[in-house]
């Protein structure tokens, strides 16, 4: 079996996620796709080496060249238009789309409709199958977790913004600074986010008593933003794919995060805190929006400092970590490419 390989190569999602299948999944080919932005992260030429490029969207000719001895082939998010599932359906060729639901484009005709989550799984394409993404184990030395929790990390990412440009805030970042004001434990905060100046602004806005560190800008490698941290701190405002919580979980790290749909389908619910409808918005779908109580979410924090509480919180952390490893779900991903 020849697999194909529509990859990114920056350090947002999409890149991080295809970079992993890449390495665990040895595609025969691999199309990167460099798509230009408005604010551009470092492109990571040496994550592909061989692979063929495009610096826009690919054509119709491209992706007859990118097809050439192919049997299957793997697309996170998007097709990039119409030609690929075009060619490859004329082709006979198996095109695998590993959607995100809130940027669902039913137009899209994969042979496989793959979700990352249980999220909306109703309103999916008939015959979608739920697909995990991968923990990349391997990129996390073996955890040595310290007996009760100290220093608390929060991924902000990139910063998005609603159509109307009010902040999406969606991995809950102002949620988790008005929970910090409610917290007298003695803890440390790191804030990481991809666009300098951002999460300071929010800090003027809302001061905290808890020693806090903001570390801005591009991390080549994702798995340095989790070392000598103890849990993520995320209180993600609606569902889907977090790539965080994996990765802190392949660092050993119990979550904090918002009792809702999917994370509440394969956390432990005692990392989750209740939330209230907080608005919706529109990407490709319509998507609701939640926020957590900030003393519920204040609560949280302070529980996972407790001893007893954060040593059981790690041991279920390793579980997860086993079952949503590369090692554990391949199989799953060869029955699927078959």
């Amino acid at each position: 079996m020849r697999i194909g390989l529509i990859a990114r190569a920056d350090s947002r999602g999409l890149g991080i996620q295809t970079k992993a299948f890449h390495d665990n999944m040895h595609p025969a080919k691999t199309l990167v796709v460099d798509c230009p932005s408005q604010q551009p992260l470092p492109v990571r030429h040496d994550w592909y080496p061989n692979a063929q490029w495009v610096h826009r969207l690919p054509t119709a000719a491209d992706l007859e060249q990118f097809l050439d001895g192919v049997d299957v082939v793997y697309t996170a998010e998007t097709g990039y238009g119409h030609h690929l599932w075009d060619i490859a359906n004329r082709r006979g060729i198996k095109t695998v789309l590993h959607a995100n639901y809130e940027f669902l484009n039913r137009h899209d005709q994969p042979t496989v409709w793959a979700a990352p989550s249980l999220w909306h799984i109703g309103q999916w394409p008939e015959g979608t199958i739920h697909l995990p993404v991968p923990i990349e184990t391997d990129r996390f030395p073996t955890p040595e977790m310290p007996d009760k929790a100290s220093r608390f990390l929060h991924i902000v990412g990139r910063p998005t913004v609603n159509h109307d440009g009010s902040p999406l805030h969606r991995n809950g970042t102002v949620d988790a600074i008005k929970a910090l004001q409610r917290v007298s434990a003695d803890i440390e905060v790191t804030f990481r986010c991809q666009q300098p100046g951002y999460v300071e602004a929010l800090l003027e806005q809302h001061p905290v008593g808890v020693k806090v560190t903001v570390e801005a800008g591009d991390t080549p490698n994702y798995w340095d933003n989790y070392t000598d941290h103890h849990v993520l701190l995320m209180p993600r405002r609606f569902g889907g794919l977090c790539l965080p919580v994996n990765e802190a979980i392949g660092a050993g790290m119990p979550v904090v995060m918002t009792d809702i749909n999917p994370n509440n389908t394969w956390l432990p619910q005692e990392w989750l805190v209740p939330t209230h409808h907080a608005g919706e918005f529109t990407a490709k779908q319509r998507i609701t929006c939640h926020r957590a109580d900030p003393e519920e979410l204040a609560a949280a924090i302070t529980r996972m400092t407790e001893p007893d509480f954060y040593r059981t919180a790690t041991l279920k952390a390793a579980r997860l970590r086993d079952r949503y490893s590369w090692d554990t779900v391949k199989p799953r991903y060869m029955q699927v490419f078959g």
